[in-house]
């Protein structure tokens, strides 16, 4: 899958339960998509996108019960693990704290 092609293989819900409009998912990608490539985005539009990503995240997995697949299988190792250590820095967490919290996820089916 190339990064202009983003994948929908999953169901996608608005918080109404509703279905959310395929199109528009995927207008949203392909800004996010530009936007990882233009050097002018600020410190401040990168963090404002990152925190509403994170609550889209937690909302749609409190949703479903259960921890959602977060990426698709074009994120590299290296790109995933940098936000991983960015947010357990970002909220002040051990790698103890990190591990508890780990421990009481499950990795998803199929994931």
């Amino acid at each position: 899958m190339s990064r202009s092609e983003p994948s929908l293989a999953a169901e996608t819900t608005d918080t109404a339960g509703g279905h959310a409009n395929d199109a528009e998912v995927l207008r949203v990608v392909a800004t996010l998509e530009r936007l990882a490539d233009d050097a002018s985005l600020s410190t401040e539009q990168l963090r404002t996108i990152v925190s509403a990503t994170i609550r889209l995240y937690a909302h749609a997995s409190e949703r479903a019960g259960q921890e959602l697949p977060p990426v698709t299988s074009d994120i590299s190792t290296t790109d995933a693990i940098t936000l991983a250590c960015a947010l357990v820095r970002s909220q002040d967490l051990t790698p103890f704290e990190m591990a508890m919290w780990f421990s009481r996820g499950q990795r998803p089916q199929g994931g």
